[in-house]
């Protein structure tokens, strides 16, 4: 018997954005067994820009949002809303979500992926559902470091670069708070 796919990872366009934001995403792509999947909508409308400066002090810029390298390195896969049943899905999540949530959770749902999201909104009306399983950046993030057996130091510029480039922190909440609290400590 063959072996079971995983089911793959459909980004939505904080986590996207969290992962454009560290510089990785190319080699987090290539080191997780899932492939990634980003809706056209949160491409084309929401994951636009992250800011790009090295420190608190470096002026600010805005850096566009491109990943068609890795689409066309089969690394990110990008898909949107085909079916009668997607669509009513999402038009049903959108009374309690911002669009682009909506369609990364209706996808989800109807083709079988895990949902990557920090969104606090999304994440409730997902436990709410029961449908899907649930990734974050800071999850992602751990397993390409252990995966790759990444520095600490290597560890901490990608955690710090999501922080200043995408404004991420994450909640005390979340089950890898006080390992990205370690990481980020000098």
């Amino acid at each position: 018997m063959g072996d079971i796919p995983l089911a793959p990872i459909m980004l939505d366009a904080s986590c996207l954005l969290n992962l454009y934001a560290s510089g990785r995403l190319k080699e987090i792509a290539e080191t997780l067994p899932e492939p990634l999947v980003v809706s056209d909508y949160v491409l084309q409308q929401e994951a636009l820009f992250v800011r790009y400066k090295e420190s608190d002090q470096d002026e600010e810029e805005k850096k566009p949002v491109d990943i068609n390298p890795l689409v066309s390195a089969g690394l990110v896969r990008v898909v949107s809303i085909n079916s009668e049943d997607e669509q009513e899905t999402f038009v049903d999540l959108a009374t309690e979500l911002d669009d682009g949530e909506a369609i990364t959770i209706s996808l989800a749902e109807h083709r079988q992926c895990k949902v990557a999201t920090d969104d606090r909104r999304a994440l409730k009306v997902i436990s709410d559902r029961s449908l899907v399983q649930v990734s974050s950046t800071l999850e992602l993030v751990k397993r390409w470091a252990d995966a790759r057996k990444v520095s600490k130091e290597e560890i901490r510029t990608v955690l710090l670069r999501i922080r200043t480039r995408a404004s991420y922190y994450p909640g005390e909440r979340d089950p890898l708070y006080s390992w990205w609290l370690n990481m980020i400590s000098e």
